[in-house]
């Protein structure tokens, strides 16, 4: 028999619906991020001229949908292209909800000339589905996409070239592996639970990192391609030296990848950085009573923001993460413009600080540019805060480090992640 709800009764049905994939227990409370507007995932990709950063952050949350904003810059490696040196890319994604909870397609290609809504797929993780077949039986159905840059696909499986003809499915098996990774969740490094599965799909073999918290599984790691990549013969490790300045990339013609000597994966990807700033509520809104409720989960704060004031009234300094720069550049992206706010907003409450603004950057680069490049984007989030923000000039000053104070090594995406940061001191 049908039941007839009034508007607002399926609004609230929706947003319960929304919040129930959201929020969690309090015996969980340690493991998770939540999935909230705001929340920003960045992660790292290497390159030989140096290591640049995908930030996705989540725009909207509906009864229905999930909108996000994909922001990446990065060097331009294609020796062929007449193109500008650095290439941007700016596009919006929108996951349905009923996906996020039962989709077992994987999404993780973003396009900029195609359909922003992939029905049946996920974005920036797996569903809930997929976790919990990955936990409870050891294995689950999965699909990934292997589409490339400049094509343009509809989410209409009837016309073609579409999303669908571009994705290899097979079955991840769970395997033993790492119970933990460590990203900076809100500043701070966090070893997040995560969840280890393999598999070979059609040709490709594969491994994944996931958030172990059925409410949010991201992805927090992968490898496609696990060893596709095969070692260079001497003719070609000479060919990439007599090419390195020319044509400055990762991959030349006849598929030679240059950053690849002793080969490797065809594709990874590793998240370095999240942030959330929100407070998420519980299904019973805010009459709903009980410990946590109105309380952000993860036990990690309600943001970066209470985090940063409380380290610079306590310590005296903080490292902040979410301080984002152009690939080797000191031009401000627009995901900084929380942060620079939350800054100038914890100046204005306190009028009797004064703050250093240190720049430091990774380790890749010769020493004097890094120090160049510290210095400037120092010297940008100073002007940023005076101009922007009308914050009195003589209460600040900036410097730069270079990468002569690592946070850790330089080896790693992760490690190099950790290095480059913007480090508030209180004079």
């Amino acid at each position: 028999m049908k039941t007839h709800r009034s508007g607002a009764a399926r609004a609230a049905l929706a947003m319960t619906v929304v919040w129930a994939l959201i929020h969690v227990s309090e015996a969980k409370a340690a493991d998770t991020i939540p999935l909230c507007p705001g929340l920003t995932v960045v992660t790292a990709v290497s390159q030989p001229a140096g290591d640049y950063e995908s930030i996705k952050t989540v725009e909207t949350i509906s009864g229905t949908e999930v909108r996000l904003r994909y922001s990446a810059e990065m060097k331009n490696t294609d020796m062929l292209s007449s193109g500008p040196e650095l290439k941007t890319v700016i596009l919006g994604r929108t996951m349905l909800v009923k996906d996020l909870q039962s989709a077992t397609d994987y999404q993780q290609v973003y396009l900029d000339k195609s359909d922003e809504k992939i029905p049946g797929t996920t974005s920036i993780g797996i569903s809930t589905a997929v976790l919990q077949n990955l936990k409870s039986k050891g294995q689950s159905n999965f699909g990934f996409s292997n589409a490339y840059a400049d094509l343009a696909l509809s989410a209409d499986s009837s016309k073609y070239p579409n999303y669908y003809s571009y994705l290899q499915r097979g079955v991840l098996q769970r395997v033993a592996g790492p119970a933990t990774l460590s990203v900076i969740v809100n500043d701070v490094p966090v070893d997040l639970p995560v969840v280890h599965a393999q598999g070979t799909l059609v040709d490709d073999k594969v491994d994944f990192l996931f958030l172990d918290d059925p409410a949010n599984p991201l992805t927090l790691a992968f490898r496609i391609g696990v060893g596709a990549v095969k070692p260079l013969i001497p003719e070609q490790v000479q060919f990439c030296a007599a090419m390195a300045k020319a044509a400055g990339g990762a991959v030349l013609p006849g598929g030679v990848h240059c950053d690849k000597p002793n080969g490797g994966d065809r594709d990874t990807l590793r998240v370095v950085k999240i942030e959330y700033r929100c407070q998420v509520p519980s299904p019973a809104g805010a009459g709903g009573g009980g410990k946590g409720a109105g309380q952000a989960p993860g036990g990690l704060g309600t943001g970066s923001g209470s985090g940063l004031e409380k380290a610079l009234a306590n310590q005296q300094k903080v490292d902040v993460y979410s301080i984002y720069f152009s690939f080797n550049s000191d031009a401000l992206r627009d995901e900084s413009t929380p942060t620079l706010k939350e800054i100038a907003d914890i100046l204005t409450r306190h009028p009797d600080w004064r703050l250093a603004v240190n720049g430091h950057t990774d380790g890749i680069g010769t020493d004097q540019y890094n120090l160049d490049l510290s210095k400037r984007r120092a010297a940008a989030v100073v002007k940023a805060l005076v101009t922007r923000y009308h914050i009195d000039a003589s209460r600040l000053k900036s410097a730069g480090f270079g990468k002569s104070q690592p946070k850790d090594t330089n080896d790693t995406l992760e490690g190099r992640a950790r290095n480059r940061r913007v480090e508030l001191m209180r004079f």
